[in-house]
């Protein structure tokens, strides 16, 4: 008998586009647990508080759009305190999830990223998590896999490692501002894999979103947002805005994922219309990276 398919649907970068037709989508599709990268809103709890109350097992990293004010302030406000209590559990930043029927850990690495060299407000961390550096937040996320119950680790952030490109259309690739290019990944997510990996665990995918489908810059291309470099699969579900008009019709973005005895056996993005119907499917066209 063959091991059952766990399935993962994954939500990309909303900002503010979530509807009653998504929520019933994610009550009525058949899965097993429903991932959100963050950037829900601008510190916008009601939002928050929709997609906790979903009633369906899901795990959320917010982003850096959800704590927008507080990095203005240097301290967390009313409205992002509000949000992490909306979410409690299911917000898995700097937190663990084990998943045996996956075959997985599932491992939540910082929260908030802006991207790029620095933390911005290493205040709001070291408030909320007690980390005020990169090298705290690496070893963070790291010490989470020594204790997972899995070999296969899946991490969920908001922004993606650095190391897997500088172009502006790699999939963390710089492409905004006077000097688009240069690689605006993560540092401390990309010493963490080094150090999960050099503890002999495979981490199988990363799920991060933040930097969105359609380039600022050059303007009109689309980036690369499917990745392998030796057994990891990094996935950017960062479609924005996630309804579009195809065909007559409004459209919404998910992505499908299914596992199998910790390994990432499909991916597919969805396109679904206001009535729950999958009118779209896509394959993705993985690019292969040399191992460092």
């Amino acid at each position: 008998m063959s091991d059952p398919t766990f399935r993962c649907l994954i939500v990309g970068d909303l900002h503010g586009c979530w509807g009653e037709e998504d929520t019933a989508f994610l009550e009525s599709y058949a899965h097993d647990l429903v991932l959100f990268v963050g950037d829900l809103g601008d510190e916008d709890v009601e939002i928050v508080a929709d997609i906790g109350a979903i009633p369906v097992r899901k795990g959320v990293i917010l982003g850096n759009h959800d704590a927008w004010q507080s990095f203005s302030a240097k301290r967390p406000t009313a409205r992002l305190l509000a949000s992490l209590e909306e979410l409690g559990r299911d917000h898995l930043g700097y937190a663990r999830r084990e998943i045996p029927a996956a075959g997985l850990t599932l491992i939540g690495a910082r929260p908030f990223s802006w991207g790029g060299a620095d933390m911005r407000s290493p205040e709001l961390y070291g408030e909320l998590y007690g980390v005020r550096s990169m090298e705290e937040s690496a070893q963070r996320i790291a010490a989470l896999a020594d204790e997972a119950e899995s070999r296969d680790i899946v991490i969920l952030a908001h922004n993606g490692p650095r190391g897997l490109g500088s172009n502006p259309a790699a999939i963390y690739g710089k492409d905004f501002g006077r000097h688009p290019g240069g690689d605006w990944g993560d540092r401390d997510l990309a010493w963490a894999i080094e150090q999960i990996e050099a503890g002999g665990r495979r981490v199988r995918a990363v799920i991060a979103g933040h930097m969105h489908d359609r380039l600022s810059v050059p303007r009109g291309k689309l980036r690369r947002r499917f990745v392998r470099r030796g057994e990891t699969a990094f996935l950017n579900p960062a479609v924005v805005p996630r309804l579009r008009r195809r065909d007559g019709a409004d459209l919404r973005h998910f992505m499908l994922t299914d596992w199998c005895a910790g390994r990432l056996v499909r991916v597919e993005e969805l396109w679904v219309d206001d009535a729950g119907r999958v009118r779209h499917v896509e394959q993705p066209e993985f690019v292969e990276l040399a191992v460092r």
